[in-house]
């Protein structure tokens, strides 16, 4: 069925106010500013007060240096909120990195250098400072780690960047429970990425569709799937990844069959998937806004990233929202895919709550 077939039984009436304050947690934006007094963050104020969005996602045009960032990020933790805010930032080590020696920061090898050269104490050692730098930046998310397995080394988005453990998916599995760990034990999220596995790729999802029909192999879900039997995954990053044998028309990130009848159904997992950044080349050259919503949604996905720091229009938390209201109201989304959503975030969030440490 299409991802944006429409629902079999549509509501009579809604509880507007409760269904966009569910919607509004269900938003990840990035945003321009540097200071909360900033100009550019008149609209994002409102928004985080109005529970338009549920999430920032921090880049480096939004860091001067590590005391203005630290400010920057506790103004943002003292909006009121009805819940509090994923604050995210990728912080991978090598190449991928937002926190900069040149701003006051420690940086960290990637994690082909881990792979290859550290024990599993020493990685631990690595990611425990990580998470402690990302936390006493006030942030609580990391898009981390990288579990796609290096089967094409000369992947321009995986292995030209170093950014997989290992061609041997259990390595890739070991050290991506000791990155999670790491960051668990500072009171720290993290999410796995990029589902169902971006390693043998021979495109960047960032420019365009990455068709991975002929390339991918079976063995790239195994460190998926051993950790979510762990038990240990917060979030899993769906990537923008094109399998026609699996769905020939959406790639993973808004395809009900990636989403909802393999990660969910199949191999078991019930946590928060958020999308990559649904404005990139892969998805934004091929659908409409309104498709990418909606199919995102009835995909599975909780979380909708919008995060292009060169593409931001502050508008658009307000469109996602009518969009997904006018899809619930055509019969296009049933609401009880928002409320899905909205308890697996809220019930995310209560991790944080209950953590002293990321509360800081």
């Amino acid at each position: 069925m299409s991802a944006i077939a429409q629902s079999e039984s549509q509501p009579d009436s809604l509880d507007l106010a409760d269904i966009e304050q569910e919607i509004g947690q269900m938003i990840m934006v990035g945003i321009r500013g540097t200071h909360l007094n900033d100009e550019a963050m008149d609209q994002t104020r409102i928004q985080v007060t109005n529970g338009e969005v549920g999430g920032i996602i921090f880049f480096k045009h939004n860091i001067k240096n590590s005391r203005q960032f630290r400010i920057f990020v506790k103004s943002l933790k003292a909006v009121p909120t009805k819940e509090p805010l994923f604050l995210a930032v990728d912080e991978e080590g090598g190449l991928v990195r937002r926190l900069k020696k040149t701003q006051g920061f420690e940086e960290f090898p990637s994690a082909a250098h881990v792979g290859s050269n550290l024990s599993g104490s020493e990685a631990y050692d690595v990611y425990s400072r990580m998470a402690k730098q990302i936390q006493s930046s006030g942030l609580n998310l990391n898009l981390g780690p990288v579990v796609d397995v290096n089967i094409n080394k000369l992947s321009p988005a995986i292995g030209q960047l170093n950014r997989s453990f290992s061609r041997n998916p259990v390595d890739v599995y070991e050290f991506g429970e000791i990155f999670i760990q790491a960051h668990n034990d500072a009171g720290i999220l993290t999410t796995l990425k990029h589902y169902p596995g971006h390693g043998s790729s021979r495109e960047d999802t960032h420019n365009d569709v990455t068709d991975i029909t002929n390339s991918w192999r079976s063995s790239e879900q195994l460190p998926f799937k051993r950790l979510i039997d762990s038990g240990q995954v917060d979030m899993i990053m769906a990537g923008h990844l094109f399998n026609r044998s699996v769905d020939p028309t959406y790639p993973a990130s808004i395809s009900p069959e990636h989403i909802q009848k393999t990660l969910r159904d199949q191999l078991g997992y019930n946590g928060v998937v958020i999308t990559d950044d649904l404005q990139m080349g892969a998805i934004i050259k091929r659908y409409t806004l309104e498709e990418i919503v909606v199919s995102a949604v009835n995909a599975g996905c909780d979380i909708l990233q919008f995060s292009d720091p060169l593409n931001l229009n502050e508008n658009l938390p307000r469109q996602i929202r009518q969009i997904i209201i006018g899809g619930i109201q055509d019969g296009k989304i049933d609401p009880d895919r928002i409320h899905e959503s909205f308890r697996r975030i809220t019930l995310l969030k209560q991790k944080l709550q209950q953590s002293p440490v990321s509360n800081d």
